[in-house]
């Protein structure tokens, strides 16, 4: 049993004996909460860990792979320390304490608990914004037997690195990822519906605009059903993000009118912001001037981080390209590129900056932006970086 984790052992052992989990509660332990030991849900203390032992006439040993009570101890209080700054969400101090358990399973052979640990490392990690070391952690585990052992952590470690794996700009291995969740879940899981958003955003960030709007009606549908009002907004923002992408805009006000009922509903603000945004959008694709300016000035001071910021920004590059006010485009360019954002958005930007240079006649410096739109458009998977190509291709040369 030695290459299993706890939750197995346990089950094994109880199962072994002819038990059911009522059998072995007992002593202040329920049986369901027999149940989440064995789904991996709940952890046990070092004396519970002491009593299921004495229950099923093994020694406390077993469930360690290693013989030593002081240390055992030690880990189990470590293990427990670090669940509770988790719930609390004081991510470094978990941190910490899960490195210490780390080291301690490491040292000792622990061997049933370098999972659980391992788990918990890189779902921290993600949490501080550590993305990769958090891959570097989750990745071995995907092909760790265990990993089929409870749906829930399968859950948390592919969506730590499906998340990872976006931020770093790394948008196919991500899609991976988030198909495999798909596998995990159901429609009646609002984890499903919020799969199938995320995925949508990736395609979306690949140019893949059809694509990203059969996910995000499939997560408007589903969510509606279920009268989950955020998940449905969510859904509807990203649909029309990616219709107007692909240049269709029919319906898209009453789409976003919608979107907006919901937020309004909810109270909540980054929703609000959102479906500001995308108004916006439609105002630069439908040239209405005094729309576009009132409602950008008004964005600006409501943007919520520079993520948005960027984006907001990117609106306004493209609103001074088509009105050809290419020294306008120029410092709006290199203000968002200051701003610190992720690779596809670095290269949506980058791509702005061929055009802007190509209108302009500047071939070299259209060829430099581009080019740099290739490299980041490549780190990302994008079949949109073909396209660049073929665009420098087309420039004259000086």
């Amino acid at each position: 049993m030695l290459d299993a984790s706890f939750p197995e052992i346990l089950r094994r052992l109880r199962e072994e004996r002819n038990l059911t989990q009522a059998d072995l509660a007992g002593n202040g332990i329920s049986r369901a909460l027999i149940s989440l030991y064995e789904s991996g849900r709940r952890t046990p203390t070092y004396e519970t860990l002491a009593y299921l032992a004495e229950r099923l006439q093994v020694t406390v040993d077993i469930f360690f792979g290693s013989n030593n009570e002081v240390v055992q101890k030690a880990m189990m209080t470590l293990i427990h320390q670090a669940e509770q700054a988790e719930r609390q969400e004081r991510w470094k101090d978990a941190l910490e304490m899960w490195e210490s358990a780390h080291n301690l399973c490491e040292a000792y052979h622990f061997t049933t608990w370098d999972f659980h640990i391992n788990a918990h490392r890189g779902i921290t990690l993600v949490n501080l914004e550590r993305y990769q070391c958090a891959v570097e952690i989750l990745l071995p585990l995907v092909v760790d037997p265990r990993l089929h052992d409870n749906r829930d952590v399968a859950y948390d470690i592919l969506r730590g690195l499906a998340l990872s794996t976006r931020q770093l700009g790394q948008l196919k291995m991500s899609e991976t990822f988030f198909r495999l969740i798909l596998h995990l879940l159901g429609p009646s899981d609002e984890r499903w519906i919020r799969t199938h958003i995320n995925l949508a955003s990736i395609k979306e960030l690949l140019g893949e605009h059809d694509h990203a709007v059969r996910h995000y009606t499939t997560a408007a549908e589903c969510a509606r059903r279920m009268g989950h009002a955020e998940l449905e907004a969510w859904s509807i923002i990203g649909w029309t993000t990616a219709e107007m992408s692909a240049g269709r805009t029919a319906h898209i006000m009453l789409l976003l009118d919608r979107a907006d009922e919901l937020a309004d509903s909810l109270g909540n603000y980054h929703l609000s912001y959102a479906v500001k945004h995308n108004r916006l959008v439609l105002r630069r694709i439908e040239r209405d001037v005094d729309g576009f300016c009132c409602d950008y000035e008004a964005l600006l001071g409501e943007v919520p981080n520079e993520e948005w910021k960027a984006r907001l920004i990117e609106e306004k590059i493209k609103w001074s390209l088509a009105v050809q006010n290419w020294d306008d485009a120029e410092t709006w360019l290199h203000e968002a590129l200051r701003l610190p954002v992720t690779t596809p958005i670095r290269a949506e930007l980058l791509m702005l900056g061929g055009e802007l240079y190509k209108q302009r006649g500047k071939w070299r410096q259209a060829e430099t932006y581009w080019l740099q739109a290739v490299e980041a458009l490549r780190a990302c998977g994008s079949e949109l970086a073909n396209h660049v190509l073929r665009e420098l291709q087309r420039l004259p040369r000086e």
